[in-house]
């Protein structure tokens, strides 16, 4: 996350804003970036595949995104293995404009 971060605080136009935060950088970010979760429409749980290795709570990420962004949705994705992506997918497709292909 770090410095790009820092356009959070911008209007960029878009018209969908997702946060992408990996599960080896901790359950703290959304506590220590709150504006970028604030602004965002959804957020992105990735490398879902090493969450028991990093021992990544979680519940605990959930509660805290919460405490920024209530109602937040959050989805919990793995490039390796393809989990969740359907779901996310669903969920992208549902904000399309009439039209769009």
């Amino acid at each position: 996350m770090g410095n790009l971060v820092c356009p959070s605080s911008y209007d960029l136009g878009e018209r969908l804003r997702l946060v992408l935060m990996s599960v080896t950088g901790g359950e703290d970010k959304p506590l220590k970036y709150p504006t970028i979760f604030d602004t965002s429409d959804a957020a992105i749980l990735t490398k879902r595949d090493l969450i028991g290795a990093v021992e990544f709570d979680a519940a605990l990420v959930r509660r805290n995104i919460e405490a920024v962004r209530p109602g937040m949705s959050v989805f919990t994705l793995s490039a390796k293995t393809g989990e969740g992506m359907s779901e996310y997918l669903e969920a992208i497709r549902a904000q399309r404009r009439p039209g769009q292909d």
